[in-house]
Formats: structure tokens, C-alpha cells, sequence
């Protein structure tokens, strides 16, 4: 009788999960693939048949980060709490699957799994198991689909994965999209700083598509003639421009004008302050694409 118990209360979990329609990559059409590989990006792509494409994103920045996206063919209705498992291959009967955690997919939008959660699900794969999603679907009366991630044929373009994140440059577009370099007086020699900071910018340009103009601006103290100052603003700025052409930017990229003793920062009358107006202000716009 026991035994008989114990039966049913497992058919009974198991049923919880059980779905309805399965969408996922057999041994035939698994294919994971490098969809872009820069130091400001990796991105691992994976098709599910018949349903849509699965994306794991890295990106540049100064902080450890993975963001997991699924995209449907056909947008969500509406919002779902959706449960996350890993699920062993069938090649491993008896094995249970493992809750990973739940995730809210929102109407109108792809499937994010964000963080630790992504993380996981990388390892799971790289175990040989199957990451899916158990969500009750508005295109199929409101049953449980599953949608999984295939681990066959992963290995290869996850290890090309883990090399382009460790190519990753350290810092992302909102750390380098506004600088100010300063300048002795009378002086228009950039400084070790400078160039330092100026190779970090250039780096992460040469690598983004969605940059449109890198805008140099020069400006001067107030201390000698005014034609002067504007001529020391316009050499400060051009040799900004040059120093960024000499190290692989596209000239036609860069912007650049020199305001003289317009627009002060600080107070011009203390030494600190004539510090702060002898500057190059570089502003980076980006087209969000």
C-alpha cells in the first residue's frame, strides 16, 4: 500500500511539470554557434526549432555580468511566471530534474534570465543537461510548454564563449562616453593620464558600431590675450583628435572645436580654478541600436 503511495504522489510531481508540447533541439538540429566576438561583446547563440532562438550575452564592464535571452517567434500575450529546471538528458533515466528558480516573462517581451540564474544555466549545460522553461501557454489553451536548451554539441562554442569573455574590456560605454583632460598652463602636450585615458577610449570605439561622433572640445583660462586663448583651445582639441587618429579611429568620427575662454567651470581668479577651465571636455554619442 505504501509503495502504491509513494507511486502516486511521484506520478503526481511529475505531472506538475509534464508539458503539454516540448519544443527543443534534437541530436540532428542542435547547433550552437559565436554570433559576435569583440572586447565589448560574446554573445552564444542556439536555435529551438519551431519556436525561436536562445541568446547568452556578456558584455563589457567592470562588473561580472551575463544576461540570458529567449526569443519567441510569436510575442507573449501576456505576462507569465514562468519556472526554470534543469533537466537531465534522457540518456540518464531515474535522474531528477533540479529546480534552477522562477522568472517572470513579460508580455511583449523576450524571456530574461539575468545574473546568477544565467550563470547556472551555462553550468548545467557544460554537466550535459537540459535547462527548460515550464510555462502555461496562451497559444495552446493555457497548457504547460516546455521550452529547452539542448547540451549536445555545446562544448566547442562554449569554450570559444569563455575565451572572448576573457578578452573583455573592463569598463563599458557609460564609463568612457565623458571625459575632461587637463592642461598646464599655456600647454597643449597631453599628459600620461591623458594618453592612457585616451587609449581606453579608443578601444572601446573601434569595437562599437553604434557610435556615431566623438565631440572634442577645447577651452582655455582667461589669462592673456583672447585670439590667444582660442588658439590654445583649438590646438588643445585638435591634438586630442590626432592622438585618437594615430591610434585607429576614423578622423571623419571626430568632431573638434576649440571655445577659448567661454564657458568656465571654476572661478578664473584662483590657480585651482584657471586648473579646472584649461580642459578638453570629449562627449561621445551613441545610437542605441
Amino acid at each position: 500500500m505504501k509503495i502504491l503511495l509513494l507511486a502516486a504522489l511521484l506520478l503526481s510531481i511529475n505531472c506538475t511539470y509534464a508539458a503539454n508540447k516540448n519544443y527543443n533541439a534534437n541530436l540532428e538540429n542542435s547547433l550552437w554557434y559565436i554570433s559576435s566576438s569583440t572586447p565589448i561583446q560574446c554573445t552564444l547563440e542556439h536555435p529551438i526549432p519551431r519556436y525561436g532562438q536562445a541568446h547568452f550575452e556578456a558584455r563589457a564592464s567592470k562588473n561580472i555580468n551575463l544576461d540570458f535571452i529567449l526569443h519567441s517567434k510569436r510575442a507573449l500575450p501576456e505576462t507569465r511566471l514562468v519556472t526554470l529546471k534543469s533537466v537531465p538528458p534522457q540518456w540518464h533515466p531515474g535522474a531528477a530534474a533540479q529546480t534552477i528558480g522562477q522568472v517572470k516573462f513579460y508580455q511583449q517581451f523576450d524571456g530574461y534570465v539575468t545574473r546568477q540564474k544565467a550563470w547556472q544555466m551555462l553550468s548545467e549545460l557544460e554537466d550535459g543537461k537540459i535547462p527548460t522553461f515550464y510555462f502555461h501557454d496562451w497559444y495552446n489553451k493555457d497548457q504547460i510548454t516546455s521550452v529547452g536548451l539542448s547540451s549536445v554539441n555545446f562544448m566547442k562554442s562554449y569554450d570559444d564563449f569563455n575565451n572572448c569573455i576573457d578578452q573583455l574590456l573592463p569598463y563599458n560605454f557609460d564609463d568612457i562616453a565623458y571625459s575632461i583632460l587637463k592642461y598646464n598652463k599655456n600647454g597643449v602636450q597631453l599628459t600620461s593620464f591623458s594618453k592612457k585615458r585616451l587609449k581606453m577610449i579608443g578601444d572601446y570605439i573601434k569595437h562599437d558600431e553604434a557610435i556615431n561622433v566623438v565631440l572634442v572640445s577645447g577651452y582655455s583660462d582667461s589669462y592673456g590675450a583672447k585670439h590667444h586663448n582660442l588658439q590654445l583651445s583649438e590646438k588643445r582639441a585638435t591634438s586630442v583628435k590626432e592622438y585618437l587618429a594615430k591610434i585607429g579611429l576614423d578622423n571623419e568620427q571626430i568632431q573638434v572645436a576649440g571655445y577659448g575662454e567661454k564657458h568656465h567651470v571654476a572661478d578664473n581668479s584662483t590657480v585651482l580654478g584657471r586648473m579646472q577651465n584649461r580642459r578638453v571636455v570629449i562627449s561621445i554619442e551613441r545610437e542605441d541600436i
